[in-house]
């Protein structure tokens, strides 16, 4: 087998990877909320070998004892970037940013009539309210997927029409009569932030939204083993606001760069092992 066509065939293929992860990041440098993927290679193998003890057995060999011999690097970790976004301010009440850890559940109507709801994770706090179906005059709190805002105990968060609603800096939501008359009183709901103990265990469903993959979970564990409900003194956030991306685009820019050449250099390799393949082949006939 020619050793070096299979080192630059993998190559090729994590550095690809690297590239198609790297152009996600670029593509999403606007998007709200959004936590960009940082990948890292691990080498796939590699053997020792150590100098012949026998005396005037290597004379004159220069390359050190106990040489490494690598077959090659894989895609190793593809981590989530949990880093804080700028923050950029709407003006719109709805609009919701987590400043530090946390994220929004939102809620999904299951497939399965009286099934229980489906729960993704979201930095994107971009809300909106939607009449409520099922009651005149109730408001949801919805995303630009039709996903609930969910509170402390996963239920949608419901508001009444008659109330002018403010949310606080720690999630509760402040209600007042449209009228002028009463004082301002909280609503039993709440925002609901739930802290995410690993976040590695996320697994990208699209729009934006996060789900717990099962596949990585430990055994015996489930998701409610790493979702974990904070409480108002933990939470921190901005209304009015929403908070970018934490993509830096210069730094992807270069990591984009670097991989693109890595991967040139691999092709070039990959031609040169093929062409020696050839002289080989032909020299045995």
């Amino acid at each position: 087998m020619n050793t070096s066509l299979f080192i630059s065939s993998g190559a090729l293929q994590a550095y690809q990877q690297k590239i198609d992860t790297t152009a996600n990041n670029v593509a999403n440098v606007n998007t709200t909320g959004f936590k960009r993927r940082d990948q890292s290679f691990s080498e796939i193998l590699a053997s020792q070998f150590n100098n012949q003890p026998l005396i005037n057995q290597e004379i004159g060999r220069l390359t050190p004892n106990g040489i490494r011999v690598g077959y090659g690097t894989r895609t190793g970790l593809t981590q989530l970037d949990i880093e804080q976004g700028q923050a950029v301010q709407t003006g719109n009440p709805f609009d919701l940013m987590i400043s530090g850890k946390g994220f929004f559940q939102v809620g999904y109507p299951s497939a399965f009539a009286g099934g229980p709801n489906e729960v993704r994770y979201t930095r994107d706090g971009n809300f909106h309210v939607s009449p409520n179906p099922n009651k005149q005059g109730s408001f949801h709190l919805v995303n630009a997927n039709g996903g609930y805002l969910l509170d402390q105990n996963g239920n949608p968060i419901e508001l009444d029409g008659q109330y002018e609603v403010n949310i606080d800096s720690m999630g509760q939501i402040q209600l007042k009569s449209k009228n002028g008359q009463g004082a301002t009183f909280k609503s039993a709901q709440q925002v609901g932030i739930v802290d995410i103990q690993n976040p590695h265990v996320l697994q990208n469903v699209g729009e934006n939204e996060f789900a717990i993959d099962p596949n990585v979970l430990a055994n015996g564990r489930n998701a409610a083993n790493y979702v974990r409900m904070m409480v108002p003194g933990e939470i921190q956030i901005s209304s009015g606001y929403l908070e970018g991306s934490n993509v830096d685009l210069s730094k992807e820019m270069t990591d984009l760069m670097t991989a693109q050449r890595g991967f040139q250099l691999n092709s070039r390799a990959v031609s040169y092992a093929d062409q020696m393949s050839g002289i080989t082949n032909n020299i045995l006939k």
